[in-house]
């Protein structure tokens, strides 16, 4: 870091040569040293004598002016602007600075023959020069005493084994010295023909009839174990280049494809799993995620769908014909329709617009004793009640009561499947005078002729499957004393004892009256 701000200001000032007095003493603990043979910006010539060189080198030309490996800009003048920053920047040339432009064969770790130590010098370096063998990063050029033109080639010559170990790896079975008449590791009929005279898969070298020979023990590149080209049907996955590779399996109908990719909806060919595929990415034709195109199958299939949910519901939005629901269609569409006969009869059960017949059930807001007189007289105060609220057909109301000789089930329509609803529309029953009868309400009748809500008792004598209860009836509805009783039912009920609580009074007390439209 001290370097590098002392570099921004000496440059600042127009300074291009650095001088000794401007650093730190030589054996200052900022200065480092890699002994790598480079002389970095953090090491000088004093404290990292192998890394670094002094020079005061300004020759003239282009040749003369350059940063060498030993050299930086810190300490050498020939090192000028830039040169020696480990980049190549503008200006800068191969001549001039060939420091900063390695060059080919640099990156490789070894110290090829041919190769510049100068624009090499991580590689190549008089390291261990003198200690009589030719290492990775020397060359004749930078020792010549330890490396010669074969040594340092890549093969192992008679004579090398322990001069040059560069070429000659240590064997452990056959030898691998060219001229010791074994064709050993590492040899081949072109490096070695005295030693080796049929050719070897393995050796790195194409003899004979191979067609490659990559030297290793890779099996699943360009160049197989066996010496031949890896392609598709080898049944050797090459990476990169295929997807899958199961050889004579290969094929339509196999999870690989003859051109070893693997199958997939859509690839056109029909693979495992599949009935059809016809190539495309389209779902609405014939052939939809590689299955023929069906209702139900989730795919709307063009002119011949008008629309696929994917399920088996029948009674929502899409039919399982694959039809939109539709009034009329035999189907009640849950939540939008109450039923669907499916006819155009708009007087049966279900209306065109496939809704239930409503009939409305309400309790009066008046109260009568006991002395209500006979079943027409009490029908016609729920007739009364419901022509003052303005109901349609308000002379067809019945009151839901018993006398000793009729009572609701026997007087009323048992056939009838509508809905019984309140005087606001909402629903009592669904389902006609079946589920009226059965002792459960959806709601209960707590509510009046004028939509007034109701807690009250209503004269009943009525059981809820709409027969008499017993005598308890102010004396066939004609008492309104304490010496008589009347059954009754609780308007706040949705259970049995709306109609019968089990309970009586004395028919002198108020009660009102349930009244039912029955035509």
């Amino acid at each position: 870091m001290r370097v590098h701000v002392r570099l921004g200001l000496l440059l600042t000032l127009g300074a291009l040569s650095c001088l000794k007095s401007d650093f730190p003493p030589a054996d200052d603990p900022s200065w480092q040293c890699n002994k790598n043979f480079v002389c970095d910006p953090d090491e000088n010539q004093v404290s990292c004598p192998d890394d670094c060189i002094w020079s005061e080198a300004a020759g003239e030309g282009p040749a003369a002016v350059v940063c060498d490996a030993q050299e930086n800009w810190t300490f050498v003048e020939a090192c000028r602007e830039t040169c020696g920053n480990g980049q190549q920047d503008d200006g800068e040339t191969q001549d001039t600075c060939p420091r900063d432009f390695p060059g080919p064969g640099c990156g490789d770790g070894i110290c090829a023959p041919a190769e510049d130590p100068t624009r090499c010098p991580v590689e190549c370096h008089p390291g261990s020069c003198g200690d009589g063998l030719c290492d990775h990063h020397e060359n004749t050029a930078v020792c010549a005493e330890d490396c010669t033109d074969s040594c340092g080639d890549s093969v192992c010559q008679a004579g090398e084994e322990t001069t040059c170990t560069r070429d000659c790896p240590p064997c452990e079975d056959d030898s691998c010295v060219c001229g010791d008449m074994v064709c050993g590791t590492g040899e081949s009929m072109t490096t070695c023909p005295q030693d080796c005279t049929e050719p070897t898969c393995g050796n790195g070298v194409k003899e004979g009839n191979e067609p490659c020979d990559d030297g290793n023990k890779v099996d699943t590149d360009a160049c197989t174990n066996a010496c031949v080209l890896a392609t598709c049907g080898d049944g050797i996955v090459w990476p990169g280049e295929e997807e899958c590779d199961d050889g004579d399996n290969n094929g339509p109908g196999q999870p690989c494809s003859a051109d070893c990719e693997l199958s997939e909806c859509g690839d056109g060919q029909v693979g495992p799993g599949e009935t059809c595929d016809d190539g495309n990415d389209d779902d609405t034709d014939d052939c939809a995620a590689c299955q023929p195109a069906s209702c139900g199958d989730g795919y709307l299939w063009a002119s011949e769908e008008t629309c696929d949910d994917g399920n088996l519901i029948d009674t929502d939005a899409c039919t399982n014909a694959c039809e939109p629901a539709d009034c009329g269609d035999s189907i009640v569409h849950e939540g939008e329709e109450e039923c669907d006969d499916g006819n155009e009869v708009d007087t049966d059960t279900c209306s065109n617009e496939c809704l239930k017949p409503r009939r409305v059930i309400f309790v009066t807001s008046s109260e009568f004793k006991g002395n209500l007189g006979l079943i027409g007289d009490i029908d016609k105060k729920c007739q009364t009640a419901a022509m003052a609220a303005g109901l349609p057909n308000h002379s067809t109301f019945k009151a839901w009561i018993s006398t000793s000789a009729t009572w609701p089930a026997k007087r009323m329509d048992t056939g009838y499947q509508g809905m019984y609803v309140l005087a606001d529309g909402t629903p009592v029953v669904e389902n006609g005078w079946t589920d009226l009868t059965d002792g459960a309400l959806l709601h209960a009748i707590d509510q009046t002729e004028n939509q007034d809500a109701v807690s009250a008792g209503s004269w009943t004598n009525t059981k809820a499957d709409g027969t008499r209860i017993d005598e308890e009836d102010c004396e066939s509805w004609t008492a309104d004393s304490v010496d008589f009783y009347g059954a009754f039912g609780k308007t706040n009920a949705a259970d049995t004892s709306w109609t019968d609580s089990m309970n009586s009074i004395t028919c002198d007390i108020p009660r009102r009256l349930y009244c039912v439209e029955d035509p």
